[in-house]
């Protein structure tokens, strides 16, 4: 989403005051994978055979080049393996396709009655849809808002949760999710969402805007008319969110917001807060505006930065950059840890400077053991 957070950044008043203290080493560039289309978000399977990667077709449209519009119909979610040693290869590149903008994929950690462990979900109908030819779909009723679950072996649609006008997700949090961003799920197998919740003045009528995570209960996920669906308000926009299994707590990345008390941080929320109404405090502050989220082993955490870089902050540490080449646009990466003990990072790359569809990487950093 490189142009849309540089559109981002005009409005958006914003510090970049990195409390850097050093730089982490020992992580390497391991692979750079071209052949995607737009990757924003990757997921890895639980038992670490297969990365999944969410091709989001955005692209920039207008004769200045300055809209960002993620193509209805043009996104795919591609499969590739991943051997012992951690090497990734594409599978097959169009593993599931027909998509409107993917920007988040997660995999069920626990099973339900209906859906198997290892389920895809894909983060599906946001609100900065076009045309091929970049028009807007301004009808909300047309975006399709919700999430897509698929299953990982075949690439069928195995059932979906509706988020749009009259849901009951939308009637429980009192509001429309307009970009459903990232997915993680806690232990119990809960459900979380963040929803970055731009592009409702593209909308007739335009629509309000409520950044926010939505917390999905595990019993609830089959049938959400059960109830047991919360929302939590984040005033910095909400980007990445992942589980920190030694805390026991979500933590979350915002990349700014849009008023006094929105600016760019890490929030640790423990699980047993939800459900929540006022977000806590933040781990850390001013952090520069960030993505993606990703936890090692060791506690260490990882996000990306729309500076270019990734940003690591270790175990009662302090942040600090990793020492490798730039990034262009990295997103919502997700990192796997092999049985040597030594962990890979998945890194999506948009770079929506590329005019070429399906020629945009995805970048494999390796981290040694206890990083």
């Amino acid at each position: 989403m490189k142009k849309l957070r540089i559109l981002i950044c005009l409005v958006l008043v914003s510090c970049y005051k990195v409390p850097e203290q050093g730089t982490a080493s020992g992580a390497i560039l391991g692979q750079s994978i071209v052949e995607f289309h737009r990757p924003e978000s990757v997921a890895f399977s639980l038992d670490g055979k297969y990365l999944f990667v969410g091709n989001c077709a955005s692209d920039l449209f207008g004769t200045d080049k300055k809209k960002v519009g993620f193509v209805k119909g043009a996104g795919a979610i591609s499969r590739c393996i991943i051997d012992e040693k951690g090497n990734v290869k594409i599978e097959k590149q169009k593993f599931i396709t027909g998509l409107n903008g993917p920007t988040g994929l997660g995999i069920l950690t626990k099973a339900t009655g209906k859906y198997p462990v290892g389920t895809i979900l894909v983060n599906q109908g946001m609100s900065l849809q076009v045309n091929k030819n970049g028009k807007s779909i301004t009808n909300i009723n047309e975006l399709g808002v919700g999430v897509h679950l698929y299953d990982p072996n075949s690439g069928k649609l195995l059932g979906r949760i509706s988020m749009g006008p009259g849901s009951s997700v939308s009637k429980a949090i009192g509001h429309v999710p307009l970009l459903l961003n990232s997915i993680a799920f806690d232990k119990k197998g809960n459900l979380y969402i963040t929803d970055t919740a731009f592009g409702g003045d593209r909308l007739l009528p335009q629509v309000s805007q409520h950044p926010g995570v939505i917390r999905i209960e595990h019993g609830s996920i089959d049938d959400i008319s059960k109830g047991g669906i919360s929302f939590t308000p984040i005033s910095g926009v909400p980007n990445g969110i992942g589980y920190w299994e030694k805390e026991d707590a979500m933590v979350i990345v915002t990349m700014g917001g849009n008023d006094k008390s929105g600016g760019t941080a890490i929030y640790k929320v423990p699980v047993t807060s939800f459900p929540l109404n006022v977000i806590p405090a933040p781990l850390f502050d001013d952090v520069g505006r960030a993505d993606g989220i990703a936890i090692t082993p060791r506690g260490t955490i990882i996000t990306s930065r729309f500076s270019g870089d990734l940003l690591a902050i270790p175990l009662n540490g302090n942040p600090r950059p990793l020492i490798m080449e730039p990034f262009v646009a990295p997103a919502d990466h997700r990192l796997h840890t092999l049985k040597d003990g030594t962990s890979i990072l998945a890194v999506p790359e948009q770079d929506r400077g590329d005019p070429n569809p399906w020629k945009q990487k995805v970048k494999i950093v390796r981290l040694p053991a206890n990083f």
